[in-house]
């Protein structure tokens, strides 16, 4: 038997959590049947015939879609976790886990309209949304939506403000909710249809040598899985941040500036800053339009630009390749930025926008480019890439890692120095604040170069070049 503990129920523009009463006791009977004369099919009635016992009706919430109906399954495990194996005694943070899930899944079953009026089509995921791949995946997916949305994760620029406790919190709920789907044959699970994959380790216990039953106690170590999903959300100072670097391999920025082309003008050249000249996204949105084509550049390889919106607020030199300028030369007297610069103009001056900057990158609306927009666009990219190559899987603050990691490399090589040599000149070109930060690619390409050198002296050795 379920109670409503509302007394008026109004649908919203949004998914929504409804707290009911549930006797978790209660018996399905069978009251009558009738007999139909022709087809002699048997109808049968039931109700609920609810406990005696008020310890078993216990409160929980369910979830309510933008349609006012329940939303399954999601709802009915929500009930399942007040009666059985797993049981717990609130369901509360569950429920929030579950419908932060449903809104994204939800969010994604929309067309959507860029700045610059270009449609985006739905993806429409559900959590049937498995396939043999697990980063593409509707858990997955979830976890790097929580992720880029997470207020204390560094490359993390989403719309919400998600602790890191909230967030890992949201992702174990929907890892439980699956693992019960796959039990009761909600969902399939084979290998077309991943979850994730586990990683099973050991740690090792220490017995207590005051334990007078230590003797007793001869396994000392405990084994133990982990998903590859929820090693995605961080520990405190668990994980050096230079092995947290994902930067694309030659091969995979080979794709990316092939099919990058792909996206609007706009989009495809926020992006290749992002690659090229080591932009942050939010620097890239606020590019300064009055550095471009104020000189004739066209006998360097590089050329410097001074940008002023960073991230701590101080001005920096970024060096952008002569290629990529001369794009954004074209790019700024094309005729779609004039207009869209027009239409600013307008809302400055009726007062809509305070921020009177000229930047070069403007959608048709007047204003910035969002980083969600972006995001969408970024993800369009990678499955479009991931139809070629499936083992292209990178987010945007990964452009970034790329170009300083890529930077370093060249300019070794070029005037045959150490990577050490050149942290300060990265520092600079990064807009970095300490120089810890800068360290880490420094130890990411170091920690390269020994695995390089170690694999080349393996196949020596396996070639009978020494002994």
């Amino acid at each position: 038997m379920i109670e409503t503990n509302s007394t008026c129920l109004d649908v919203y523009d949004d998914c929504w959590l409804l707290p009911i009463e549930v006797d978790t006791l209660a018996k399905l009977k069978i009251n009558n049947s009738s007999t139909n004369t022709e087809t002699g099919e048997v109808a049968f009635s039931a109700t609920l015939d609810p406990s005696s016992l008020k310890q078993f009706v216990k409160k929980t919430d369910i979830i309510i879609g933008r349609d006012g109906l329940v939303v399954y399954p999601q709802s009915l495990y929500l009930v399942s976790k007040l009666r059985g194996e797993g049981k717990v005694k609130d369901t509360g943070s569950i429920a929030k886990g579950l419908l932060a899930f449903t809104r994204f899944l939800d969010s994604t079953c929309v067309e959507q309209e860029d700045e610059d009026g270009n449609i985006i089509p739905p993806e429409y995921l559900s959590y049937k949304s498995l396939t043999k791949y697990e980063e593409e995946g509707a858990p997955w997916r979830f976890a790097e939506f929580l992720l880029a949305n997470c207020n204390n994760i560094e490359g993390a620029n989403g719309d919400e403000a998600f602790s890191l406790s909230t967030a890992r919190s949201y992702m174990s709920a929907v890892m439980g909710f699956y693992k019960w789907m796959q039990k009761y044959g909600y969902i399939k699970n084979n290998d077309q249809h991943v979850l994730t994959h586990y990683t099973t380790g050991k740690v090792h216990q220490e017995l207590n040598q005051h334990d007078m039953l230590a003797h007793t106690k001869s396994d000392s170590e405990r084994t133990y899985e982990t998903s590859n999903i929820m090693k995605m959300f961080p520990k405190k100072n668990n994980t050096p941040t230079y092995k947290k670097l994902k930067p694309m391999h030659p091969e995979h920025r080979a794709l990316f500036n092939k099919h990058v082309s792909s996206l609007p003008k706009a989009t495809a050249l926020i992006f290749r800053l992002c690659d090229e000249a080591g932009l942050r996204i939010d620097e890239a949105t606020h590019f300064p339009a009055n550095e471009i084509g104020k000189a004739d550049y066209s006998n360097l390889d590089v050329v410097p630009i001074q940008i002023t919106h960073t991230k701590f607020s101080k001005p920096r030199s970024i060096h952008i390749p002569i290629e990529l300028y001369e794009e954004l030369e074209i790019y700024k007297e094309c005729h779609a930025r004039l207009k869209s610069l027009d239409k600013r103009n307008e809302l400055v001056q009726a007062g809509d926008i305070l921020d009177a900057v000229d930047y070069l990158f403007i959608s048709n609306k007047g204003t910035q480019y969002s980083n969600k927009t972006l995001e969408t666009h970024f993800s369009n990219l990678r499955k479009q890439i991931r139809e070629v190559d499936s083992s292209w899987y990178y987010r945007i603050h990964d452009l970034r890692s790329t170009f300083a990691t890529h930077w370093l490399w060249q300019e070794s090589k070029t005037r045959t120095v150490d990577y050490d040599y050149l942290m300060d000149e990265l520092a600079e070109l990064m807009g970095h604040a300490s120089s810890s930060t800068t360290e880490k690619y420094i130890k990411f390409m170091n920690k390269m170069d020994d695995q390089i050198r170690a694999a080349r002296a393996k196949n020596r050795k396996i070639n009978g070049g020494w002994v």
